[in-house]
């Protein structure tokens, strides 16, 4: 089902967490690459493991999705493990279904690796976000269940624990997710080593013993979070901010919340039926809790609460399921600028599947029917999710399909017209920024993204006006400042161009093409030290970009410091033997240096690649190889 996905390219985020992010290119420097996550040392070790990828990948895509693939297949076995704890747990041991245990927890395993709704948690490379932090999730419940599953008082109770916790801990600097192991934990010790009495009140309950030691994590997890993650709750919960789900809307706690209760019930209907899934959904902020859908779906969630308390003396595995949806949902009414994106179910839809094989086993008097309906589930959701990874082969067909299912909503549009701006596809990218800007004239990505079809197409007066429009929406927009100074480089107006390159690099200081293309600008008016510093810069932020070398071993050319310039040239023509340029400008430098052999088969060389060399040059460099007669 995922034999489609180790090619699928780079998307989205991608860009921003992997291709220009520096801070995953130097492997062992562990303490840099923490502190340089500012604000997102949170996601320390996912973005650890993406070093990792570009230490023995570099760009290349199938390490990445490799990865992921293996993370998807371990946290599917953890979702095997887990279910056989929980139905051996004892308030479980007498119910019908532990005789089906093996079937359920093997049936829950597969339904949770093969359910189309985990294809953007595994297929989208920078969503390992959401995967490995569930992997540390269910490692640390498991380990959990099988430390209150072992005799009392022995060693390897403890070391069970003590692994929990380092699980939890490790998940936490993945993704913020596992915020809620406390609470599926005191949910598993109510329900799974509890007692059934029905004259137990449960706050007395959750009184005895040393249970109070569940709350107790619970609130130094609280304690914590803030500190490690680096906000504060008033800001995270009370700063209003620009959605990305729906043009135009201003994200509030109270409008936020209300919204979450809608969406909760887009990935119930997910769960039952996952169709028309989307990348970026069109979805409007609710406005009151009296607006219809609101209400209803306020009410869906709150019986669903209501059916998993009320199950817990009847059907404990069932409530279980019902109730995981709930812990592992709440992190979602955190307010966030995307009120909903699917890979937000890879955790949550444990409790599905646990829920669906254990209601088939329990209620089907024949075990191969339920194998059956279970086998025709797979294969359906197996089909689906091989098509669905098909949506993703490419940014063009991913954001045809998001703009066909979010027809008004400017990202999705943008996005679509940059995938085939990408592809040079310029008629068709200007129809479809053109469209944004006539649905909201303030998106200005889209601003930007014209200007560089403008500037393609040499209208470079429209594509000045798009691009100070841009600016003047959002003067912090660096990439409008870094496209402008390349119309002015264009024009020859240098000044303007360096001024506007150091803007851009002002404002994103990690910013290798503005750094390059202002490199490029110094070497033009002859500030060759000035341009190596920048090319200097570029190589430090990005060891693996090319032209930087070739840059600045022209200007090492241009400065007569010819064994530099070779050094660089050779490292480019070591990695990309197919770039004509740097032959011709190493054939130069033996031309100098007097190896005429050399000179001539790189000239040879270079000419076969499509660098144009006039026969004179060439015939020059024979006759020097031959000698006089």
């Amino acid at each position: 089902m995922y034999s489609n996905s180790l090619k699928i390219p780079f998307h989205f985020d991608d860009q921003i967490f992997i291709i220009n992010n520096p801070t995953i290119r130097n492997l062992g420097d562990i303490g840099q690459i923490f502190k340089s996550l500012l604000p997102e040392r949170s996601r320390f070790i996912a973005f650890y493991s993406f070093a990792l990828n570009y230490h023995f990948y570099k760009l290349d895509v199938f390490g990445y999705h490799l990865t992921n693939l293996i993370i998807h297949i371990v946290s599917s076995l953890l979702v095997w493990r887990m279910a056989l704890l929980l139905i051996s747990a004892p308030l479980v041991k007498d119910d019908k279904v532990f005789k089906n245990k093996d079937l359920i927890a093997f049936f829950a395993a597969l339904l949770f690796v093969s359910h189309p709704v985990q294809t953007q948690a595994v297929v989208y490379i920078t969503q390992r976000f959401a995967s490995l932090a569930t992997l540390f999730y269910l490692l640390s419940v498991v380990l959990y269940l099988k430390a209150r599953l072992i005799g009392e008082n022995t060693k390897a109770r403890l070391g069970y624990f003590i692994a929990s916790g380092l699980a939890a801990l490790m998940g936490m600097f993945t993704k913020e997710i596992t915020i809620t192991i406390p609470i599926t934990i005191v949910l598993i010790e109510v329900l799974f080593f509890g007692s059934r009495s029905k004259n137990e009140n449960f706050f007395i309950y959750l009184k005895s013993g040393k249970r109070w030691l569940y709350l107790l994590i619970f609130l130094a997890f609280f304690l914590i979070i803030p500190k490690l993650f680096h906000f504060t709750v008033v800001d995270q919960l009370f700063s209003p901010k620009q959605s990305n789900s729906h043009d135009g809307d201003i994200i509030t706690f109270g409008r936020y919340v209300l919204t979450q209760f809608r969406v909760s019930v887009t990935f119930i209907k997910l769960l039952f039926v996952p169709v028309s899934q989307n990348v970026d959904y069109d979805f409007a902020l609710s406005k009151s809790l009296l607006d219809p859908e609101t209400m209803l779906s306020f009410m869906a969630f709150s019986l669903m609460f209501l059916a998993g308390i009320m199950l817990r003396k009847k059907n404990v595995l069932a409530s279980f399921g019902i109730l995981w949806f709930y812990a592992t949902f709440l992190p979602n009414f955190v307010p966030r600028s995307d009120v909903i994106f699917e890979h937000k179910l890879y955790l949550i839809s444990f409790g599905f599947c646990f829920l669906a094989a254990t209601i088939v086993f329990k209620k089907f008097r024949s075990k191969r029917n339920g194998i059956i309906l279970l086998c025709i589930i797979i294969f359906i959701y197996s089909v689906l999710t091989y098509q669905r990874n098909q949506i993703w082969r490419s940014e063009v067909s991913l954001w045809t399909d998001a703009a066909k299912k979010s027809p008004f909503k400017s990202r999705a549009l943008n996005n679509l017209g940059f995938a085939l701006l990408k592809q040079k596809k310029f008629d068709l990218a200007f129809q479809y920024f053109n469209k944004v800007i006539k649905y909201n004239p303030a998106f200005v990505r889209s601003y930007d993204n014209r200007g560089t079809v403008y500037h393609q197409w040499n209208k470079n007066d429209l594509a000045l006006n798009d691009f100070n429009k841009a600016i003047e929406l959002n003067p912090g927009f660096a990439r409008a400042y870094y496209n402008r100074a390349n119309v002015y480089r264009d024009e020859k107006k240098y000044d303007l161009a360096i001024q506007d390159y150091s803007k851009a690099i002002e404002l994103q200081d990690n910013y290798t093409l503005a750094y390059n293309n202002r490199g490029n600008v110094y070497s033009f008016k002859s500030e060759y030290d000035l341009a190596v510093l920048d090319y200097n810069k570029v190589l430090e932020l990005n060891p693996g970009f090319l032209r930087a070398y070739n840059n600045r071993g022209a200007v090492y050319i241009a400065i007569k410091q010819y064994d530099l310039a070779l050094k660089d040239l050779n490292k480019v023509i070591n990695l990309e033997p197919k770039r004509a340029k740097s032959y011709y400008n190493r054939s130069y430098i033996y031309r100098v240096k007097n190896q005429y052999k050399e000179a001539l088969d790189d000239a040879i060389k270079a000419k076969e690649l499509g660098q144009p060399i006039s026969d004179e040059y060439i015939e020059e460099l024979r006759n020097n190889v031959l000698g006089p007669e």
